[in-house]
């Protein structure tokens, strides 16, 4: 039986160029260890695989994220139909953990939608030791690609945007992020001040606003790594906030 806290967890704050990233230590080596056993144990049905590249590594996304699929919103919306409520099971601590931390901290139900998929994980493997590149930067801003939420656009008060990473290569990884210049034109992000925050297995990171950011490069000393993340994003919409990925 999986018990849920209240959510009542210390909150770092981390300024930089007049932005703010969060962070929050949600959950003990045993339930990190819980989780990763879960997501050994998810079936190929709820594996959607993304790239491998023999020798190198590959991703894999468990369940189907909306910033794969910006173009078959069709296909996104029939994968979170089929796997959410078999996902949310598998995963009932993660989901549960990180919705009650966000309940206590806005004062606010979390909820979901049949059309959204549910947050999910990226699995990056890496097959040999060195340096691999991070992501490539960008904003999140999904509550404006996925139609039950841009036909509401207006009434969307705020965003959230999270990370839980679950396993890290033995060298490390984390988030690179920069501030937006003061002011620049709408739609113009980043070139502020860096800042670079080390991913921590069980400590959540999460921006209130759309922040200009990219995975940071991970590194692997050893053959055989992951960098296992649970992430997904909130939209506060009607006095709740609706959670998707």
């Amino acid at each position: 039986m999986t018990t849920v806290d209240t959510g009542a967890r210390p909150v770092e704050e981390i300024r930089f160029g007049g932005a703010r990233v969060f962070t929050a230590e949600l959950f003990g080596p045993a339930e990190v260890a819980e989780v990763r056993a879960a997501v050994d144990e998810v079936p190929s049905g709820l594996r959607h695989e993304a790239v491998r590249t023999p020798g190198v590594g590959g991703m894999t996304t468990i369940g189907e994220p909306l910033y794969r699929n910006r173009e078959r919103v069709g296909h996104y919306t029939a994968c979170a139909r089929a796997e959410s409520r078999a996902l949310y099971r598998r995963f009932r601590l993660a989901h549960e953990r990180v919705a009650a931390f966000f309940e206590h901290r806005y004062a606010l139900p979390v909820v979901y939608a049949e059309e959204l998929a549910v947050p999910g994980f990226h699995v990056f493997g890496f097959d040999a030791p060195g340096e691999y590149a991070g992501g490539s930067w960008h904003v999140d801003a999904l509550e404006t690609q996925a139609p039950c939420l841009t036909a509401r656009a207006d009434d969307i008060t705020a965003v959230v945007n999270f990370t839980v990473p679950f396993e890290l290569p033995d060298g490390g990884s984390g988030l690179d992020l920069e501030a937006d210049v003061p002011g620049a034109p709408s739609g113009r992000h980043g070139g502020g001040q860096p800042i670079t925050v080390p991913y921590r297995t069980g400590t959540m990171l999460f921006t209130e606003s759309e922040v200009w950011h990219r995975i940071s490069g991970s590194r692997c000393l050893s053959a055989g790594q992951r960098r296992v993340t649970y992430q997904g994003h909130g939209v506060r919409l009607d006095d709740r906030w609706i959670f998707f990925w």
